[in-house]
């Protein structure tokens, strides 16, 4: 048996990676796909750290001739029906990487990118014009002179975005997103001079008020047969990536049982069109390949930081993850944003008025969604593609991390939303209520907000830490009513009532009045009811009951049967 190849360590350059013998997840077949397209104009956004360079890098490479990095891919002996590659025509090439510039206000923008041009005068030994220029009339004339002299241009433009997502709470904003469009307008003009053009970016931001002049940019970011250009899908997991899964460790070092199963409920998820079958969902490739090299599951991807304005907007909109779950596709797919609508979720004072959400909902889905924080799943109940969030490593980071500019507090410790969740996966709800204590106990009270809708999103957020192990809802919409929290498994079903202590009506009358375990046992499950009280001076569960309604068969005439037991007793 052959030595595995060593795993990328975070290496960007295709050129590096094949010198070094490292493992390559050959996307070439997508690559191909899109070079064999309808426009020569593409774009493509994905979440941060999804592998984005590694492809501009690898078309780099592809443009320039360097058939000798593709030997063993899918693209080496596939020759496209158009014209768009053939490995003896190699072209110049310009890669922009707007990830390395923080510009703060435009005019150092345009010196960047002026420096940038002159250099590549340089570089493809042309005579630099004389005069004083803007950048976007210097690209010009550098693509047509380098189309002259050489042959058409290939233009790869990575990150496109980075200086207008690092300026939102810049006054200078439109001013760079003015000298960053009039920079990529350039294009407009140079097609005679153009062999192909690829854009990558993580926002999807309106084409009028960036890309105004190249109304035939193909976005393949929601084509479904390029779901899979990024990202590991199921069967390269199995077919590249199996064997290095023997050796990952548990939390306590101990070998891990089912790793790629395990991995699959960390990891996999991603889905960005809809129509694409389940089992070409994505993993997070930077997660599973630090995972394979660390031997120890973990929130890498969430780990590396939350986008910095992402709880920045949750908090000023007082979102939480209700907000923008399951809704309906079209919200994230259909909603582009322009650069000052961003920057408007940024500023926005907390929302106060009902119509606010009309506008701010949305608008933070798709942010999410772009981000990677949310993906499409096809809702059980009406068969509807909706937003969700992907697997357990991001629902973790959520609870992890964003939980604690929700709640605003420093204090949260992980400990207690873990003790959360093990008391419901032991359908234990005496440990549900100790542990939902010392949850609330790490809540100063200038934090918390005696109403029963808050617990319910303190217990709501913690839970979403049993993603994948379970399906966990809120405000579940039945035929009567509107249970608190829905915690679905593969044959039963948890149902939590929240009630303060001064409601009129306790949560297992309501639960009973509403007849909400019908849906459910007719379904083939049996339902637990647990009945949580809160004490609004003492600020914490004073109580919980439970009660057992076992599935019904389908033939059974009979009401559902019922189990009660006493406060906070585990059925």
């Amino acid at each position: 048996m052959s030595p595995l190849r060593p795993l990328p360590g975070g290496t960007n350059d295709f050129a590096e990676l094949r010198a070094r013998n490292e493992l390559y997840v050959d996307k070439t077949a997508y690559i191909a796909d899109m070079l064999d397209g309808y426009s020569k104009y593409c774009f493509l956004a994905r979440p941060r750290r999804f592998g984005k360079s590694l492809l501009v890098s690898t078309l780099e490479y592809l443009f320039e001739g360097r058939a000798d990095l593709f030997r063993a891919t899918a693209i080496h002996d596939r020759i496209p029906q158009s014209p768009n590659w053939i490995w003896k025509e190699a072209s110049p090439v310009i890669r922009w990487n707007m990830n390395d510039w923080h510009t703060t206000d435009a005019d150092t923008l345009n010196a960047r990118l002026l420096a940038y041009i002159e250099r590549h005068f340089d570089r493809f030994q042309l005579k630099l014009p004389r005069g004083s220029w803007d950048a976007a009339s210097l690209f010009g004339i550098l693509l047509t002179e380098l189309a002259a002299a050489q042959r058409a241009v290939v233009v790869l433009i990575d990150e496109y975005d980075y200086p207008l997502l690092h300026n939102l709470e810049n006054p200078a904003l439109p001013a760079i997103q003015s000298a960053l469009a009039t920079f990529y307008g350039a294009l407009k003009n140079q097609d005679a001079h153009l062999r192909f053009v690829f854009v990558t970016g993580i926002t999807r931001f309106a084409r009028t008020s960036i890309f105004s002049g190249l109304n035939n940019l193909r976005d393949l970011s929601h084509e479904p047969r390029f779901n899979g250009l990024l990202g590991f899908t199921e069967q390269e997991m199995k077919d590249c990536l199996q064997p290095y899964m023997t050796a990952i460790l548990d939390a306590k070092q101990q070998p891990l049982d089912d790793a790629p199963g395990r991995m699959r409920e960390y990891y996999n998820g991603y889905l960005f069109v809809p129509g694409v079958p389940d089992d070409m969902r994505v993993y997070n490739p930077f997660s599973v390949l630090t995972c394979l090299n660390k031997k120890t599951l973990h929130q890498y991807w969430a780990s590396t930081g939350v986008p910095f304005f992402l709880p920045r907007m949750l908090e000023a909109h007082d979102c939480d993850l209700r907000d923008v779950r399951r809704l309906s596709v079209d919200t994230v797919l259909e909603g582009l944003l322009t650069p000052d609508q961003l920057a408007g979720l940024w500023r926005h004072p907390r929302a106060t008025e009902p119509s606010a959400l009309d506008w701010t909902q949305p608008a933070l889905a798709t942010v999410l969604f772009q981000t990677g924080y949310l993906t499409l799943r096809i809702d059980p109940d009406t068969g509807e593609y909706v937003t969700d969030l992907p697997n357990l490593e991001v629902a973790s980071s959520f609870v992890r991390d964003l939980l604690v500019y929700m709640l605003r507090t420093a204090s949260l410790s992980f400990a207690h939303v873990t003790d959360v969740c093990q008391a419901v996966l032991a359908r234990d709800p005496a440990a549900l209520q100790q542990a939902g204590n010392r949850l609330m106990t790490s809540l100063t009270c200038l934090e918390h907000a005696p109403r029963e809708n808050y617990y319910q999103s303190v217990l709501h957020l913690a839970l979403l830490a049993l993603q994948y192990r379970a399906d966990v809802q809120a405000e579940v919409n039945l035929h009567r009513g509107r249970p608190d929290l829905v915690i679905v498994f593969a044959r039963e079903v948890i149902i939590l009532e929240l009630k303060m202590d001064d409601a009129p009506a306790t949560p297992q009358a309501q639960a009973s009045r509403q007849a909400y375990p019908a849906r459910y046992t007719h379904e083939g499950k049996t339902v637990h009811i647990w009945g949580i009280i809160v004490g609004r001076t003492e600020r914490e569960i004073l109580e919980i009951t439970s009660r057992r309604y076992e599935a019904q068969a389908q033939d059974d005439p009979d009401a559902s049967r019922v189990s009660a037991s006493g406060s906070a007793e585990r059925n």
